[in-house]
């Protein structure tokens, strides 16, 4: 079967974004990791923390019975971005534009 990013809520109420396989009665999840809210304090925004999901096991594919899987949902785009910079190999720079500021000074 193809796989896809989902994010899954389970019935532990853990929210947990992978990459997802829907098999018979299991579904694989690999590379996942659990978004955890934050927030410093009333009123100050909501973060969002991802950490591996399942880290002390060998590799990086869990089974989940079917049946503990209450929905499954594409992820919104930040989350999807953020996701894809943390389970990369490859280590993408900020985009930022480069001004007369943003140079490192040459000491002659």
């Amino acid at each position: 079967m193809a796989s896809e990013i989902l994010l899954l809520r389970l019935m532990t109420g853990e929210d947990v974004i992978g990459r997802i396989t829907k098999n018979e009665k299991t579904i694989t999840i690999e590379k996942g990791f659990v978004l955890i809210p934050t927030q410093q304090a009333p009123g100050q925004p909501v973060k969002i923390m991802m950490t591996p999901y399942a880290p002390y096991t060998e590799g990086d594919k869990i089974d989940v019975q079917n049946e503990f899987v209450i929905s499954t949902s594409k992820p919104k785009k930040q989350i999807l971005d953020n996701y894809a910079v943390s389970t990369s190999p490859i280590s993408t720079p900020k985009k930022q534009l480069i001004t007369e500021t943003g140079l490192p000074s040459l000491k002659v």
